[in-house]
């Protein structure tokens, strides 16, 4: 039971950060600028703290495991995403998925810990 809670808080968490990453890049990226930037790079600190604690939430006695599990398919999906240049976001935004994001996930996964 405690394997099945933690398949479902890393896909919960993968898809409360797919879908609110598209939002952001759809309503951020469209703009230019260093405002534009900003907005983004905070925008994915929100999205991985908010990732981070759901799954956390949902893994129970496996929070641990299930973050760093989620923290490394974002990093996974966001690594081939650069390497072959997929999607519609600015390579900045792909830049602070891997350096702002996924380490969020993880600190929010240890803080929730008990």
């Amino acid at each position: 039971m405690k394997i099945l809670r933690a398949l479902v808080g890393v896909v919960v968490g993968y898809l409360i950060y797919a879908l609110a990453s598209m939002l952001v890049v759809g309503m951020v990226t469209p703009r230019e600028g260093p405002t534009a930037m900003f907005l983004g790079l905070t925008a994915l600190l929100v999205i991985g703290g908010i990732a981070g604690f759901a799954t956390s939430a949902i893994a129970g006695g496996m929070k641990r495991p299930a973050a760093l599990i989620l923290a490394g398919l974002v990093a996974m999906a966001t690594v081939a995403n650069l390497a072959m240049q997929l999607g519609a976001e600015p390579t900045w935004y792909k830049v602070g998925t891997l350096l702002l994001t996924t380490p969020v996930i993880v600190i929010m996964s240890f803080r929730t810990a008990e």
